[in-house]
């Protein structure tokens, strides 16, 4: 079911999300028109993303004839879904809690320095760590039971909650049909029954943010599929258009700027839509639309179209000599990049507005002054994630693949 290679347009995909979540959260907004400070639609797409990667990556983990029975199927699996629980857990905790003792250290060295920010205090941290381990951050956080310095951190504990239930589902379910029907129950359950019964903000709920996950999902479950068909080709979607177009059409670089075009058109819809919704940033009183859970339906439909174009496999998002290859560099450290972009932020404010005085005009009036600022944070952003890919996720993701690998040699 699952591919053997890395989908390379998932990983540009990867790249565009965090580039959008960094946009949304950098101190840098002058340099960019108003209607993309709310691009916060990057972690709809890393949702639609990581449901379609981990279905992926555990359905050829099961057996092809799964037995008569739940508890059955359950018991012939259970290697197959400890084995993906672990996989999880190296992957994303090593990572996680490594930023944590960051963001812990940086606050020690904040508060011994006299900073009055909000970062600035090391019992905090400690607190919203633990919270993250129990695995109720965002809860919390919603709750206002602990602080938020690491509010960003609320995406992985939904998609932690996700993944305790995904493998489960889907072994549970047993056939490919009865999966897609949990899937649209899942979702279904989500936009009529968990959001409006729930008072607040949908935005880092679990139970309210699932539906992008199930997407993902169901995704997976149809690739093999749709992907064979002829209907994705540029000749059959221009099939009523003009002759001469058709004709163009058949030349390989026309197809190319085609399909680059569609995949550019649905990122910029994404990254524009919660801006366009948002009228507040025009001076109007949007009533907190963007944030609705109509405007999450539109986030979650726009991400799922670019996950469908990009599982297959044929050109159609950023297929663009130079940028193709940077954004696939981008996109596989996107996590480690998406944990430490937040703290960098952090310790930017505080010294920006510390040694304000003392920082030339040019940096702190211009346009220039403000790309350069943007240019090397993103610099600084990159290299940290380098080495945490290197040092921390990647062996540690080695690790989890060797335990797996004893695991299933001892269930044989």
């Amino acid at each position: 079911m699952a591919f053997s290679h890395k989908n390379l347009e998932i990983e540009r995909l990867r790249a565009i999300a965090v580039l959008m979540t960094i946009l949304v959260h950098t101190p840098f907004k002058q340099l960019f028109h108003p209607q993309l400070y709310s691009s916060f639609t990057g972690v709809d797409l890393f949702f639609v993303i990581s449901g379609f990667v981990v279905t992926l990556s555990f359905l050829p983990t099961l057996p092809k004839e799964p037995p008569a029975t739940a508890i059955a199927r359950i018991e012939s699996c259970k290697y197959a879904i400890i084995g993906f629980y672990l996989r999880r857990l190296f992957r994303i905790a090593p990572s996680a809690f490594f930023y944590i003792v960051l963001y812990w250290v940086a606050a020690i060295l904040m508060k011994d320095s006299g900073s009055n920010a909000d970062i600035a205090r090391p019992g905090d941290i400690v607190r919203e760590g633990v919270a993250f381990a129990a695995g109720i951050y965002n809860y919390a956080s919603a709750a206002g039971a602990v602080p938020r310095n690491l509010w960003h951190y609320y995406s992985l504990s939904i998609e932690e909650h996700f993944y305790l239930l995904a493998p489960l589902l889907l072994v549970l379910c047993g056939r490919t049909s009865y999966r897609l029907v949990a899937c649209a129950v899942g979702v279904g359950i989500v936009l009529f029954v968990a959001r409006p019964m729930t008072s607040g903000s949908i935005a880092t709920l679990s139970h309210t943010r699932f539906d992008e996950l199930f997407d993902g999902v169901i995704v997976a479950l149809l690739v093999e599929k749709y992907r064979p068909s002829s209907v994705w080709r540029a000749e059959t979607l221009l099939a009523a258009a003009p002759a001469a177009l058709v004709a163009l059409m058949g030349r390989p670089w026309a197809r190319a700027a085609f399909k680059t075009s569609v995949g550019l058109l649905l990122c910029a819809v994404l990254i524009l839509l919660p801006g366009v919704l948002n009228t507040d940033i025009l001076g109007g009183d949007s009533h907190a639309f963007y944030f609705s859970s109509a405007a999450f339906c539109g986030y979650a439909l726009v991400s799922t179209m670019l996950v469908v174009l990009a599982s297959l496999e044929r050109g159609w998002i950023m297929q663009i000599p130079i940028l193709a290859p940077v954004l696939e560099y981008v996109g596989s450290r996107s996590y480690s990049l998406y944990l430490g972009h937040v703290l960098l932020i952090e310790v930017y404010n505080d010294l920006y507005f510390r040694f304000y005085e003392h920082i030339p005009d040019f940096f702190k009036l211009t346009r220039p002054g403000y790309a350069l600022q943007f240019a090397l944070f993103l610099v600084i952003a990159m290299l940290l994630a380098e080495l945490t890919y290197r040092f921390v996720e990647t062996p540690f993701r080695r690790v989890g693949t060797t335990v797996v690998r004893s695991l299933r040699e001892q269930a044989a």
